[in-house]
């Protein structure tokens, strides 16, 4: 095409093809823009996915409840034949006041069935000791917080309100500050037996968390009656937060690269006087004002095009290297990973190619658009 040809030609200088110093600024301001976008969306997609995979771990996909404990043991036959079930497990949950000196502080307990093998392989990844003695194990934060050593003195939730003794077999940590300071979990049987008031529910995992709600309808066809059914998709105030953080974050990095693309703007703008002439005679030779305002625009394309891949990867590339490499150390008490998470979203650096791209659009036209209206006679009349 010949206003790409054109375009092309004046984006370069002389015989050797030498780009411009303003263009390589333009082309430099966009890369950073793009890269920066993509560094900062691709680590909060890490620290996301990280709370989302913690908080998956200790909790369920699904959770059933019933107010007949027999027909748990029922559901759970039927609910590990259904597809896209990964495993399910019975649950139980009750409440201790542990004693510690003078003072009572109230504890949630969570009964697993530690001979269960996918249970035990998940909650063992986070169990940071674990002395094999049976009782409780407790979290990291309880366990400092409180001081506590080998033992836990607590009242069970019973009318008969009397003080007991239990072992303390080791201590995990989520990650997740609530559950590391107020949960306690246990064996399932031994959990049955600190309390009879307890509460028994189905917890259930499946291969795919996204089809958690199409599941949850399933069984609830099958089972109309006498369960309850929640997903983790249900905790919208949780995932709202997280949307509204990461589109928060990307409206405002978005800027920079908006800011970029006004070096496009400029650049173009110098252009046109700097070509006032050669506009001039390609109109005297028949060009039209769309043929001109392409080839200005397919200017602004070119520079945003370049900026845009060069962003991709120096961006891609950071982000891989410290995907692999985790070189880059955080403060593990505070964000309970030592290294900067990173997860690349494919799709979220093909929107944010397109963006950029947009931009470097958007700011070719006006300067694109006075190109196209000069005269011939007025571009030529000082020539």
């Amino acid at each position: 095409m010949t206003e790409l040809y054109l375009a092309k030609r004046y984006l370069f200088r002389g015989k050797a093809k030498h780009i411009s110093f303003i263009s390589v600024i333009s082309c430099l301001g966009v890369a950073l823009g793009v890269a920066a976008l993509i560094i900062v969306i691709s680590v909060m997609n890490g620290f996301d996915n990280d709370l989302m995979d913690r908080l998956l771990k200790f909790n369920y996909h699904l959770t059933i409840d019933s107010l007949d404990n027999t027909l748990l043991a029922k559901l759970k036959e039927k609910v590990d034949g259904t597809k896209g079930v990964e495993s399910s497990s019975i649950i139980v949950q009750t409440q201790i006041f542990a004693k510690v000196d003078k003072f009572i502080v109230p504890l949630m307990v969570k009964g697993i069935n530690f001979k269960n093998a996918n249970e035990m392989r998940t909650f063992s990844q986070y169990i940071k000791k674990d002395l094999n003695n049976g009782g409780f194990f407790v979290g990291e934060g309880l366990y400092e917080r409180l001081g506590l050593e080998d033992k836990l003195e607590y009242y069970p939730l019973d009318k008969n309100f009397k003080l007991k003794k239990e072992n303390i077999r080791g201590y995990f940590k989520f990650g997740i500050y609530d559950i590391d300071n107020n949960y306690v979990i246990m064996d399932l049987e031994q959990a049955k037996n600190l309390s009879p008031n307890y509460y028994m529910s189905l917890g259930v995992r499946i291969k795919n968390p996204l089809e958690a709600r199409k599941i949850k309808n399933q069984l609830l066809e099958e089972f109309p009656h006498g369960i309850m059914i929640s997903t983790w998709m249900d905790n919208q105030a949780l995932l709202s937060a997280l949307q509204l953080e990461k589109l928060t974050m990307f409206v405002l990095l978005s800027l920079i690269t908006l800011v970029a693309s006004f070096n496009i703007f400029a650049t173009l703008m110098v252009k046109v006087v700097e070509k006032t002439k050669d506009i001039g005679i390609l109109k005297a030779l028949g060009f039209t004002s769309r043929n001109i305002l392409a080839i200005f625009s397919f200017q602004g394309l070119i520079l945003g095009l370049i900026g845009v891949l060069l962003g991709t990867i120096i961006g891609l590339g950071l982000c891989i290297l410290v995907q692999q490499y985790h070189f880059i150390k955080i403060p593990g008490d505070i964000y309970s990973i030592d290294y900067l998470p990173v997860a690349v979203n494919y799709r979220d650096i093909f929107f944010i190619a397109i963006l950029g791209l947009f931009f470097a659009f958007v700011s070719s036209l006006f300067p694109a658009i006075r190109a196209s209206r000069l005269e011939p006679c007025e571009a030529l009349r000082y020539e």
